[in-house]
């Protein structure tokens, strides 16, 4: 009973140890950044702001309502006196409770109640931009890892290689058949491997700790990243892109930022050059007169006026000023944007070819590993037929590994370039799929 329970519990612990890392697929890291990146809470409290002023937009008609409690008292300034208790001659006047309401009634009203829901606009894209730049730091953070993970495999199966290498060599000598030259050779060439290894693993545990800060984890719970690296694409052409130039973040918030601006400066021109209605009422309550009789009072007044403000009529005025000034911005931002426009395709134009060179040395990376596997199979049968020393066997093993990670570098520059032409496009990367794709 007692060795099936010890069975037991050490089933249990291997278990344990054995889930203690949670997998993360890039989904996941996705939605986990969406939901607990703290840059993109503060971007969310933005839109929300911007929410309210749309949702409170009816407090534009609210009047102004002042409550006043006031009292007075009068008496003479120069007058002398002989009373040492006082001046007797200074007397209280009242106590009166007042209530004041003032409406002002502008036909610019419908500018400023657009404005509201263009802030709203505007907000709602720079969160999105932000979230898009979360998403493509995450993505490229997360294929990093995957490659990494894969140049470490490469480095820890080529570490045991040399350290078979070594033992065989050591086994060779022992018996006559190797020199202590390739003894040393082969356990300084199993030693040097072992620092750019950890170095490769101190890499990836660094990286990994960012990548649990952009997605809201704790940074010491376990993590273990698994994906598939995407395939490449064998040729981009520009053309198929240019319909998305005006998609992009950048532009849109250029064409918010442009009506805004309109919109304020027809909100401006009609605050100066139209009317506006005040309603203004006073309602109040005196609580005793001069000769403090307790006897309450009210009263109500009102006034209704018309406005038209003339500063806006008289040439080079603050308003005629204030308007050319808007209408600078108009013609500045309008060239900002014509620019962006121009610079965003030229950026394209270079993003696209360099993508086409990188898939280009990807497919060099990929046949130099072939020719690197067929000549390492070769020398190794070379080697134990005792045709080569191990000299040339070590260099040829070293050059299978460069070349592995190669590729593996090629990879990743295409992948985070791609990612970057996407995010500057606007284009999410599941939905770019061009049939091209190899």
């Amino acid at each position: 009973m007692n060795r099936k329970f010890l069975l037991l519990h050490i089933l249990l612990i291997v278990g344990i140890f054995s889930l203690g890392a949670s997998s993360l697929t890039l989904d996941d890291a996705l939605e986990r950044a969406r939901m607990h990146n703290l840059s993109l809470q503060g971007n969310a409290i933005d839109v929300n702001a911007a929410k309210r002023d749309i949702d409170t937009s009816w407090n534009l008609f609210l009047p102004n309502l002042n409550l006043s409690l006031s009292h007075s008292g009068a008496g003479p300034v120069f007058e002398p006196s002989m009373s040492l208790a006082g001046p007797a001659s200074y007397r209280d006047t009242g106590l009166s409770l007042g209530l004041n309401m003032q409406f002002t009634l502008n036909m610019a009203v419908k500018e400023q109640l657009e404005s509201y829901h263009l802030g709203y606009q505007i907000q709602k894209v720079t969160y999105e931009q932000a979230k898009a730049e979360i998403q493509r730091n995450v993505t490229k953070l997360f294929y990093y890892l995957l490659m990494e993970k894969q140049n470490i495999e490469v480095q820890e199966a080529n570490l045991e290689l040399a350290r078979q290498q070594w033992e065989e060599v050591k086994e060779k000598f022992e018996q006559g058949f190797a020199s202590e030259v390739e003894v040393l050779t082969s356990e300084l060439s199993y030693e040097q491997m072992r620092p750019p290894l950890q170095q490769s693993k101190n890499q990836y545990e660094a990286n990994l700790l960012s990548l649990k800060a952009m997605i809201g984890m704790d940074l010491s719970e376990p993590l273990e990243v698994e994906g598939e690296i995407p395939a490449l694409m064998e040729h981009l052409e520009v053309a198929a892109l240019q319909e998305y130039l005006a998609k992009s973040y950048s532009i849109a918030l250029l064409d918010l930022n442009l009506a805004s601006i309109e919109k304020q400066k027809e909100l401006n021109r009609k605050q100066a050059f139209t009317p506006s209605l005040s309603l203004q009422g006073n309602y109040g309550i005196s609580g005793w007169n001069d000769n403090y009789s307790n006897t309450f009072s009210d009263s109500f007044s009102y006034s209704v006026s018309v406005s038209l403000p003339l500063d806006g009529f008289i040439p080079n005025s603050r308003t005629q000023v204030g308007l050319a000034s808007l209408d600078d911005s108009l013609d500045k931002l309008a060239l900002q944007r014509q620019q962006a426009l121009q610079q965003m395709e030229l950026s394209v134009i270079s993003q696209v070819q360099n993508l086409n060179m990188l898939s280009l040395q990807a497919d060099l990376a990929e046949q130099s590993l072939a020719v690197s596997e067929r000549l390492y199979e070769a020398q190794v049968i070379q080697y134990y037929s005792g045709y080569l020393g191990f000299v040339s066997l070590e260099e040829s093993r070293n050059n299978l590994m460069r070349a592995k990670q190669g590729v593996l570098g090629v990879q990743y520059q295409y992948i985070s370039a791609l990612i970057d032409l996407l995010y500057d496009l606007n284009i999410p990367m599941k939905e770019f799929n061009p049939s091209h794709e190899s």
